[in-house]
This record gives C-alpha cells, sequence and structure tokens, in this order.
C-alpha cells in the first residue's frame, strides 16, 4: 500500500510542470518571469471629440468677506449705500425738483443769526439748515441736487409760496394756525420765545415800539407801534435813539444786542412759544413729507442739534 501512494506521488510532480506551461499563468522553477508587453497608448482625442462639462455660473453670495486670519472683513466703504426712496408720482412738485435736479428755496437776508449776508455771500442758520435739507434730498433719491436762492421778506413769506415763486420757505417762518390755513408747514426744527428788548433809560412819555411787518407779536406794550421792514432797519433806528421797545424772537434780540451801541436790555422772556418750520404751498403734500424726512434724519443724526450750536 506504502509503495502504491509513493508512486501516484512521484506521477504527480513530474506532470506539473506541463500542465503549468499549458495554462500560461506560471513559470518554470528557477526561470525569471518574462517581461510585460507595453501597452499601446490610447488615442489623443481631438478638442471636438473631447468631452465638455458644463460651466457652473457663479451665483452671487450675501456671505460676508472672509480674510486670510478667518475673520470677517466689513464691506468697502465705496460700496456702502442706501436704499433709494420710491419715485415721487409724475406732476407733483417733488418729481419737478428731481427732474431739473434744482431746488428753489426762498430765505431772508435781513435777519442775522437765521439769514443774512456775510462777505456778500448768503450765511446764516436757515441757509446752511436749507443746504442740509438739500443734501438729504439728494441722498434720498440718488440726484445731485442744487439751490436756487430766492430773497424774501418776511411780509412776503406767504405769497411766495401761493405764487410758486419757490419750493419750499426757510426764514424764521413761525407756524400758526392762520398761516397754516394757507400753506402747509413742516415739523418743527427749532422752538424759541418771544422776548421784550427794552432801552435802558426812556424819556418819551409815550415809548415807541418797534415791529417788522408780517412777524408774530405775541404781546401788547403801551406804546406807539412803528413798523418796519427788516431787523436791520430796526438796529439803525435804535442805534440813532428812535426806538424804545422792540419785539422778536430771543436768538435774534442777542444778535441785536450785539450789534447796538446804544444801551439796550432783554426786559422780559414771553411764555408765548415761536416754533420754527418749512413752508410749502398746499398742493406739494409729496415733498412735505421728504421735507419731513430729511428733518427727521438731521435730528437723529445729531446733526440739526450741531447747527443750532453753531449759529444760535
Amino acid at each position: 500500500m506504502t509503495r502504491i501512494v509513493l508512486l501516484v506521488s512521484l506521477c504527480v510532480a513530474l506532470t506539473y510542470p506541463v500542465f503549468a506551461q499549458s495554462k500560461g499563468s506560471t513559470h518554470k522553477t528557477g526561470e525569471k518571469p518574462p517581461p510585460r508587453a507595453a501597452q499601446a497608448p490610447s488615442p489623443v482625442r481631438r478638442p471636438s471629440q473631447q468631452r465638455r462639462s458644463p460651466v457652473r455660473q457663479a451665483t452671487p453670495t450675501s456671505r460676508p468677506l472672509v480674510g486670510s486670519t478667518g475673520s470677517i472683513l466689513p464691506p468697502p466703504l465705496y460700496t456702502i449705500d442706501s436704499p433709494s426712496s420710491p419715485t415721487p408720482a409724475k406732476g407733483s412738485t417733488l418729481s419737478h425738483i428731481l427732474k431739473n435736479q434744482l431746488l428753489r428755496v426762498c430765505v431772508r437776508a435781513d435777519i442775522p443769526p437765521f439769514g443774512h449776508f456775510g462777505n456778500r455771500v448768503l450765511t446764516g442758520f436757515d441757509i446752511q439748515l436749507a443746504r442740509e435739507i438739500r443734501v438729504q434730498l439728494s441722498v434720498f433719491y440718488k440726484k445731485n441736487l442744487r439751490i436756487s436762492w430766492t430773497v424774501i421778506n418776511a411780509s412776503s413769506r406767504l405769497s411766495s409760496l401761493k405764487q410758486n415763486n419757490c419750493d419750499m420757505v426757510v426764514a424764521a417762518f413761525s407756524i400758526t394756525a392762520k398761516r397754516a390755513r394757507l400753506i402747509s408747514f413742516s415739523r418743527a426744527y427749532l422752538q424759541t420765545h418771544k422776548v421784550i428788548l427794552k432801552k435802558v433809560t426812556i424819556t418819551r412819555k409815550l415809548p415807541v415800539i418797534a415791529l417788522v411787518r408780517g412777524t408774530t407779536n405775541g404781546q401788547k406794550l403801551n406804546g406807539s407801534v412803528r413798523f418796519f421792514r427788516n431787523y436791520s432797519e430796526i438796529i439803525n433806528a435804535m442805534e440813532r435813539g428812535e426806538v424804545d421797545y422792540a419785539v422778536t424772537d430771543q436768538p435774534i434780540a442777542v444778535h441785536m444786542l450785539r450789534s447796538v451801541p446804544q444801551p439796550y436790555t432783554i426786559q422780559r422772556v414771553l411764555n408765548h412759544k415761536e416754533r420754527y418750520g418749512v413752508g410749502v404751498n398746499k398742493n406739494s403734500k409729496i415733498l412735505l413729507q421728504a421735507i419731513n424726512k430729511a428733518l427727521l434724519a438731521l435730528a437723529q443724526t445729531g446733526r440739526l442739534a450741531y447747527l443750532q450750536r453753531q449759529w444760535l
């Protein structure tokens, strides 16, 4: 039995190399495997034959800019802008202003520190306020508005608006119920009081009371009322000693005291309050809304208070 097993094992060992060669998967013992045949290069596709992957369009993103260190960067200052206000209705006063890029403003030049000529240039609180309103309207509606100035006096403020000689009046214009029936007023941008200026020594039996025609009085005094066209005429009359009393708003009175060498003083501050507003025509409702928005923006940013400190 043992001999039979040995004989079978010997036969298997002798036939194994022949079987391996017939399959082509092995090599003879002690020989190196034959080198692999080099593969033929794949044909190069022409540009027209190459498959083109679809190009993805870049989509805008609202993600903040990120710096190299991973910190979030603020947007560049020159790209920041406020949203534009809605386009006003066609045919409105504001639409006409934006189309022509011109804002017509009526002011007074006889009422320092609100409006007067300094070195032949209009200057004062109301003048600067009108410029600030123009800037705000330019920002709201993305227009570069210019101002056309018209100098008026106190008594022509109402008629200038009713006759459409200007778009708005900024001229120490006190808000009263009587005036509000004829024109429209913005929200008040300044509140002050009426005061009485008195000459220190009065020798007349019937004192002379100076008033500017077209202004509010707010106080009845015993004396002879004399009307003047502007405060410059009153100051000249005070210098000549022709006026014993003058009734005016407190900021104007302070300026008059500085301008007159004669001894005058503020005798009394009246309870009558004066609230200044921007006047517009009754039909300029959209413009009035824009002016109120501009005044609110000036107040909220502190710009309005700054102008008051600067001029008053």
